[in-house]
């Protein structure tokens, strides 16, 4: 039997929080509560068998010990025996978002005339499309797509004028390369979203065009070598995105764009700020719920 254990936490220790059980969980996992308060993630660690409470309080006091704030909640559940490959696949329903058909492998007959498809089953890797920011980082592409204009300065920014950092699945990087017939660089800090997204491009027979590589931010040298890039995508976090905010201003190629998201309606002011202090100005904002997606400019 799986037991999970889950509590809420503040969204920008979230990652904090996790990293504190990945030695010992069989998988930990981050994400935005249902609940009414969009600045709280639920945090869930998945045990081959019961955990001790003690020492569970014990990891998360290490965290959550500041003055005047309780610890988080702890919920510890057994979890039924369930074939999670079958329910997952049933569950992931085929969406069209813009242009694109998003749709899990096991609906690949299934796109509507006119559409385009792409395949992304769920994995150990962010990025289906159900997301708010993934959807509205599609939405964007499909945006940009649709102009001529663009389409020639995608064309004439050099041999790979697409990279999607922190690609996770790989599902921006797909789309991007379904909108213009270039190559395109994906990148990601975790080795097995890396592993996850090569498998997806593959599938969706787009490894002659999409690199997956590992990498740690933009201003690596292997990253920096390909630049600068007509369109980068890069669907993180409000706080990430910010700091990334010179490194990807640097690679920005002359009329190219930036797809930002992963950021609260409250932190567009944070963000845009950020990029307008690089030289970028605010062309268009996707609000999706309480998520947003910024489309900035040179």
């Amino acid at each position: 039997m799986t037991w999970s254990v889950s509590f809420l936490v503040p969204q920008l220790k979230a990652e904090e929080f996790a990293d504190a059980f990945t030695d010992v969980a069989l998988s930990v996992s981050h994400f935005e509560d249902t609940g009414d308060d969009p600045t709280q993630w639920r945090v869930e660690a998945l045990f081959e068998a019961e955990p001790d409470r003690t020492e569970l309080t014990v990891r998360i006091a290490s965290i959550a010990a500041l003055p005047g704030e309780n610890n988080p909640s702890i919920d510890i559940v057994q979890l039924a025996e369930t074939d999670w490959v079958a329910a997952t696949l049933s569950s992931f329903v085929p969406m069209h978002i813009g242009r694109f058909w998003v749709h899990g492998s096991h609906d690949k007959d299934t796109a509507p005339s006119g559409s385009v498809p792409l395949t992304v089953d769920a994995a150990t890797a962010f990025g289906t499309g159900e997301h708010a920011t993934t959807h509205g980082c599609l939405l964007a592409l499909d945006g940009l797509a649709k102009r001529d204009n663009f389409r020639r300065t995608v064309a004439q920014s050099g041999r790979t004028p697409i990279i999607d950092v922190g690609c996770g699945t790989g599902i921006l990087a797909m789309a991007a390369a379904r909108c213009w017939p270039a190559n395109v660089l994906a990148s990601d800090i975790d080795a097995e979203a890396v592993r996850v997204a090569r498998g997806m491009v593959g599938a969706n027979g787009l490894a002659a065009r999409i690199t997956v590589m590992q990498a740690d931010a933009i201003t690596e040298r292997h990253l920096m070598a390909e630049a600068p890039y007509a369109v980068i995508t890069a669907n993180i976090l409000a706080r990430p995105l910010c700091r990334m905010a010179g490194g990807l201003s640097a690679a920005l190629a002359p009329q190219g764009r930036i797809v930002l998201s992963g950021l609260l309606n409250s932190q567009v002011s944070m963000v845009r700020s950020a990029y307008q202090s690089c030289g970028l100005s605010l062309e268009k904002v996707i609000p999706i719920a309480e998520w947003a997606t910024l489309v900035v400019k040179r």
